[in-house]
């Protein structure tokens, strides 16, 4: 039973109730891309690092610690704060037992190449919607580098035995799919113990993220550098100096929810721990619909904040229609976003156009009470988006939980 709400929920599914609300706090959730990379560069580098945070963190954080334990790093959880106790990057031991990543691309991505820097064979893998995941730009990459990938099933594909170690190669990466790739590649260097050559292909995209792991590294001694605008980087490496006390801001990308919910209810929306603009990834462009409650068709660029997606589609449905361009490496997500948003949205009576690199709709479109239970496909995001509409109108949620991937708080959050 979700108290207030008229709900319940069974193992793969929750009902939603409507319910009427004026205003509502949402707290932010600590930002799994800033607190993932922190806790791998506080692991290796000497010395401990006390993590603060505000809100729970989610299960892609929680994967990602799980993971940097079975190298042999200790840490220590408080409500409040993690103790980091990190060791020399060149004592990490090698996993025997499978790295699971679970949902967190991020967590799989930063950790492929150290798992696949021992002369002893490891396993990675993941959950379903992970090994679904884009992965050849980063497998290619590592190959290249002396990596021996072996997949137990499909090919680029996990779960797959991986055996170093690392030999310093020039490489290629592919950045219109995914920033990640380069992100890995540059907080693997602490581990290489040679430069690295590297050649950058296609537009960048999700550009915020990987100047946040610029950026991190920076404050922790790397010298490497990066602009978006050249197709060449030498990495050098590096021995991680972690501050003692590192603070994590909240997660902006999910005030993405917040608008919507506050949107749906006519409700006043506050938000007591929202990042500065500079931690924002991207998502900082909701600062502006918060802003000004009143607005026209809007036409809002993606290309860094492709998880946002779901959420303003059905902003844009029920509000004042628009364009969501820039955003097709959102297909290569959990799922599909571009086409599961279209297909979820439709089954709350909400007509969007799917278009190639995002979606388009008309506004002041009115949801209605979904006839069958919705399928959000192993998505995060699709779930918060669905639950959010539900408690407008009503209807049956698939996949309960897997809002914890993000935000563990989610559903007391709209239950208060």
């Amino acid at each position: 039973m979700v108290a207030g709400m008229g709900g319940s929920s069974g193992d793969s599914s929750i009902r939603i109730e409507p319910l009427t609300i004026s205003s509502i706090e949402w707290d932010l959730s600590p930002s799994k891309s800033h607190m993932i990379r922190w806790l791998l560069l506080a692991a290796i580098s000497e010395g401990t690092t006390e993590i603060r945070f505000s809100g729970s963190p989610g299960a892609d954080i929680q994967s990602m610690a799980q993971c940097l334990e079975q190298f042999g790093v200790v840490i220590v959880r408080n409500p409040s704060f993690w103790i980091v106790h990190g060791r020399n990057v060149q004592t990490l031991t090698a996993p025997d037992t499978v790295v699971n990543c679970n949902n967190s691309g991020t967590a799989l991505r930063l950790l492929f190449p150290y798992a696949s820097s021992f002369d002893v064979p490891v396993i990675v893998d993941g959950d379903y919607t992970l090994r679904s995941r884009h992965l050849p730009t980063l497998i290619t990459a590592l190959a290249t580098l002396g990596v021996e990938i072996t997949p137990v099933s499909d090919s680029n594909s996990l779960p797959c035995l991986v055996q170093g170690p690392l030999e310093a190669s020039p490489i290629n990466i592919d950045v219109s799919m995914s920033s990640q790739p380069l992100s890995s590649i540059l907080l693997a260097m602490p581990r290489i113990s040679s430069p690295i050559n590297v050649e950058i292909n296609g537009n960048a995209v999700s550009r915020k993220h990987a100047e946040l792991s610029f950026r991190i590294a920076s404050e922790t001694g790397s010298s490497n550098k990066w602009d978006h605008d050249i197709d060449f980087i030498h990495l050098e490496p590096w021995s991680p100096v972690v501050p003692n006390i590192v603070q994590i801001p909240g997660d902006m990308s999910l005030v993405s929810f917040g608008l919507l919910f506050s949107h749906l209810h006519d409700a006043q929306l506050n938000i007591p721990n929202i990042p500065v603009v500079e931690e924002g990834l991207g998502a900082e462009i909701l600062l502006d619909l918060i802003d000004s409650p009143i607005h026209d068709f809007l036409d809002i660029d993606l290309r860094d904040a492709n998880d946002l997606l779901p959420p303003l589609a059905a902003f844009l449905a029920t509000g004042p229609g628009g364009r969501l361009r820039n955003a097709s490496h959102a297909r290569h997500k959990e799922s599909n976003r571009i086409r599961r948003s279209v297909e979820l949205l439709s089954q709350f009576g909400l007509i969007i156009e799917e278009m190639d690199d995002g979606i388009q709709c008309i506004g002041g479109q009115s949801p209605v009470k979904p006839s069958s239970i919705i399928d959000v496909h192993g998505d995060h995001r699709l779930s918060m988006t669905a639950i959010c509409l539900a408690t407008k109108v009503g209807g049956i949620v698939g996949d309960v939980g897997i809002w914890d991937v993000t935000d563990p708080d989610f559903l007391k959050r709209v239950n208060q």
